[in-house]
């Protein structure tokens, strides 16, 4: 046997030992299960959780005195506009001015208005949003933790199976929530009505 016919002998004996011995590591080792995986569709959640419907309502009752008052100078603002265009022929010269002037001057001071009334409806938009994602990251938080999941995914996935998508059961969740927080609320009325003597409500 030449000296490069033993080396290869022995390399290959190597070999086979090592594979051997990797394999038994392999086999002495637990089987690690798959992780477990979840999507949550988050527009979704913001669109159809009860919370998301109790935030609209709030802030169109916040905002409900603004609305009127801006669709009332409109209103207003159109009826002279009107006024200016079927009666013009029949006005004296400082009569049009003066409504003319009005009517620039009202215009403006409703596009100001208006513009207040949008960038404050957004920011109080943008700040219920975030305080109700949290409100949502903490739900589906508790549910990952109490079902075993590894990953919890929402934005940006492009395509989920239904095996994987729990939306439906956060929603569960989040209504159970609201039904659990709207009955604490009226029990805390009842309580304050009967400790201001007066009748609790129904």
């Amino acid at each position: 046997m030449t000296v490069l016919t033993r080396r290869m002998s022995y390399w290959l004996v190597a070999v086979v030992i090592a594979t051997g011995l990797a394999s038994s590591v392999a086999d002495a080792q637990p089987t690690r299960p798959p992780p477990k995986i979840g999507v949550v569709d988050l527009d979704r959640l913001v669109r159809e959780s009860p919370q998301a419907q109790n935030a609209k309502k709030n802030m169109a009752e916040r905002f409900a005195k603004r609305k009127h008052a801006l669709e009332a100078a409109s209103a207003e603002l159109q009826s002279e506009m009107d006024r200016l265009k079927n009666n013009a022929d029949s006005m004296s010269d400082d009569e049009r001015d003066q409504l003319s002037s009005k009517i620039r001057d009202d215009k403006h001071q409703l596009q100001l208005k208006q513009s207040q009334y949008n960038d404050d409806v957004s920011d109080a938009e943008q700040k219920e949003l975030d305080h109700m994602r949290s409100d949502l990251r903490q739900v589906i938080d508790d549910y990952a933790k109490n079902n075993g999941y590894d990953l919890i995914m929402g934005d940006s996935v492009l395509y989920a199976s239904d095996s994987v998508d729990i939306t439906d059961a956060i929603l569960q969740r989040l209504k159970t929530q609201a039904d659990q927080d709207a009955k604490q609320a009226k029990d805390s009325q009842k309580a304050k009505n009967a400790a201001e003597g007066g009748d609790p409500a129904d």
